[in-house]
């Protein structure tokens, strides 16, 4: 806890809209970034948060403007021109993205900006993006139709219209969009209009200590690396562009392939402490649930594991479904304990035993090493996506123990391991054919995890 010369409230109310990047359907990876960096806050600052939920960005707004909150964030909304009778401070930017046209892939995709004039599109309740679309429809000289929601969470709505070709255009604001988009597989961005939507908090400048502790909290957090861990963590993983052959694949092998392989999973799950979907994530990244899958570098079976490492384990055949997934868990959790004998801890822990399950436990020691030497945290996975690639160079990995590693297919493997975690976690709560499939590896989640 930090002292101040001005000590802060007891409490510090927040106002937030009730949106999928503040209160995640879908999140594996805590409570939400942004309500993850207001717990951050709360340590620091020695003040308890109180979050408040509003259904509209522009009504959290308001709960601020009228003292009925402290803090305010922003998420993708940013207030017109400020009274400069109302005391509130802008905090940094911390991220910045455009408001995007979506088309139903079952539609034409927008071939051309006039093609809006005789349409019906749809978006949240959302003053920024209502702007932005008005300014679109006045460059064109015609009058499409705006249907808003009735607020600013609009994911229910979007998996409503993924199944639904009713609604050919969509516009929405891409930060909170890209959480949903693995989800919402017809639903495509098109092109994007206006100028960039901001993340930023806002503060009360009247409240005693808040801006002077506010702007300290940034300053901590943006240079000491815990805003980027944070983004690393929740978004990291999300690819550029999302491939959505693959996302159709997905669901049909976890509806065709995974109910094979469902009870082995379980079983070896439960009894070595591991999230089954966790697991089902690292067998579809190994193999895609085929038990006959051959790399080219001889690995065999649903997990993929090498013939030393059968033997390791007294696997006698790496082609038996049950046995390679008791195998494979197996390994994963002896990796888990080897990997926390260097005191990494939390995700930080299950991110570098998948890159040791990919590439060898000695090879993370090496890049914890070179970590260590280039003055990064060597127990980040952040860290560690930065330097395994470095591993491939000569200069780095000829003075470590293990030398040469692919360091970018560990890259590769831990972040899509962690996206198919993601997705099938998403699809065990969701609407849909696949809840049905994966609703028994989901109710197998341990008490502690991870």
């Amino acid at each position: 806890m930090k002292e101040y010369t001005i000590p802060l409230p007891n409490t510090v109310r927040v106002a937030v809209a009730n949106i999928e990047r503040i209160f995640p359907t879908v999140s594996v990876w805590g409570p939400g970034f942004e309500r993850e960096l207001l717990n951050e806050f709360e340590a620091y600052s020695g003040s308890k948060v109180k979050i408040t939920p509003y259904p509209t960005h522009t009504q959290a707004y308001n709960a601020i403007k009228k003292g009925k909150a402290d803090i305010f964030i922003g998420a993708g909304f940013s207030p017109r021109q400020q009274n400069s009778a109302i005391p509130l401070k802008p905090g940094p930017i911390y991220e910045s993205s455009p408001a995007i046209m979506l088309h139903h892939t079952r539609r034409f995709e927008l071939r051309t900006p006039f093609e809006l004039c005789d349409q019906e599109v749809f978006a949240p309740k959302h003053a920024n993006i209502e702007k932005a679309f008005r300014e679109l429809a006045l460059n064109l000289s015609c009058s499409p139709k705006l249907i808003t929601a009735t607020d600013s969470s609009i994911f229910e709505e979007l998996l409503e219209y993924n199944s639904d070709k009713s609604m050919r255009f969509h516009f929405v604001e891409a930060g909170n969009f890209k959480q949903m988009q693995p989800f919402l597989h017809r639903l495509r961005p098109t092109d994007s209009f206006g100028p960039d939507l901001t993340y930023r908090w806002y503060w009360r400048s009247d409240v005693p200590g808040l801006a002077e502790t506010g702007e300290e909290f940034w300053r901590q957090i943006s240079s000491n690396g815990t805003l980027a861990e944070k983004q690393e963590l929740y978004f990291g993983f999300l690819p550029e562009e999302t491939d959505f052959f693959e996302l159709y694949m997905i669901r049909k092998d976890i509806r065709e392939k995974l109910p094979l392989y469902t009870k082995y999973i379980l079983k070896a799950a439960d009894k070595y402490k591991l999230d089954p979907l966790f697991a089902a994530a690292v067998m579809y990244q190994e193999s895609r649930f085929d038990p006959l899958a051959r790399s080219r570098t001889g690995v065999r079976g649903l997990m993929q594991l090498t013939d030393s490492t059968a033997g390791f384990l007294g696997i006698s055949s790496r082609l038996d479904p049950k046995q390679s997934t008791v195998g494979g868990i197996i390994y994963l959790k002896k990796l888990w304990k080897w990997v926390g004998r260097r005191e990494v801890k939390g995700w930080n822990r299950w991110f570098l035993t998948l890159a040791a399950y990919n590439q060898g436990l000695g090879h993370v020691h090496d890049a914890m090493d070179v970590a260590s030497y280039l003055s990064k945290p060597p127990k980040s996975w952040r860290s560690l996506k930065q330097v395994f690639p470095l591993l491939t160079q000569r200069k780095y990995h000829a003075n470590t123990r293990h030398g040469y590693t692919r360091g970018y297919e560990a890259v590769d493997y831990v972040d899509s391991v962690r996206y198919y975690y993601y997705i099938f976690k998403g699809l065990s709560v969701l609407p849909g054919r696949e809840a049905e499939y994966l609703a028994p590896l989901a109710s197998g989640t341990p008490a502690v995890w991870p």
